[in-house]
């Protein structure tokens, strides 16, 4: 990162964890609820990939998912660009007695050697980021064998690209919600590129979700967005997709 850039997301993210960031977010919680299946998607490819393996969480804020990894079976280490999220994250490793480390480091420029990792994972965290640069740094510092699972978010449906220009305090001014460039672009740092969409006709489900008719009207609308999200251009839109790259070319 540049120095600017570095020091406008570390005092974003810094303020996020002084306050309280489930609060600063409650207003939007109510859309990440349509997103349960491709969280749990995310989830199952790192689980398939980590037991005993080294795992490294890019943005790993105040270490919500370090014991989930843990659990895994992984040796977890997270990085994060907040002193504040490292902070908690270390108070939360000491009271649980979780085996696992975390450090105050730049992702884009990690200071760990080549080959170093098995795994490496990241929820929201490469759409902040220069491209070119995380994508490198993962190639470089996983092994020959290893994989990258993230769970980031789409920049091309208009009606979620309103609401984001609408809400600009909840994310940062280099916040650039991926492209179909930028995934394309994953094919230069890696052999294998998978990427799984999510989340469009599900977000239908929102107003309902309070109501007894939410879980049928949501399973209707994921068959909806299993069937259409497979298709050019259509697949674009959706909000959220998973990332599951692997055999890095170095």
């Amino acid at each position: 990162m540049s120095d600017s850039r570095l020091e406008s997301e570390r005092k974003f993210h810094d303020n996020r964890f002084i306050q309280d960031d489930d609060k600063l977010r409650s207003s939007v919680k109510k859309y990440y609820s349509i997103n349960k299946i491709a969280k749990n998607k995310y989830y199952q490819l790192i689980k398939k990939y980590s037991k005993d393996k080294k795992l490294l969480e890019y943005g790993c804020g105040v270490g919500d998912n370090i014991n989930t990894f843990n659990q895994f079976g992984a040796h977890v280490t997270g990085i994060d660009i907040s002193e504040e999220g490292i902070k908690k994250t270390t108070e939360l490793i000491d009271s649980s007695n979780i085996e696992a480390d975390c450090f105050v480091m730049n992702v884009e420029k990690t200071e760990f050697n080549d080959n170093h990792f098995d795994v490496v994972v990241g929820t929201g965290i490469i759409h902040h980021l220069d491209l070119s640069k995380i994508y490198s740094e993962t190639s470089r510092i996983l092994n020959k064998n290893g994989h990258a699972v993230f769970f980031e978010p789409l920049g091309h449906n208009p009606i979620i690209n309103l609401y984001r220009k609408l809400t600009p305090k909840l994310r940062t001014d280099d916040e650039h919600p991926l492209m179909n460039k930028d995934l394309k672009l994953l094919n230069k740092y890696f052999k294998n590129v998978n990427i799984q969409y999510f989340s469009l006709f599900t977000l239908f489900a929102v107003p309902f979700r309070k109501f007894i008719i939410f879980k049928p009207l949501f399973k209707a609308l994921h068959l909806l967005d299993s069937l259409f999200l497979k298709l050019p251009f259509i697949k674009n839109w959706a909000w959220i997709v998973v990332i599951d790259v692997s055999n890095p070319i170095k």
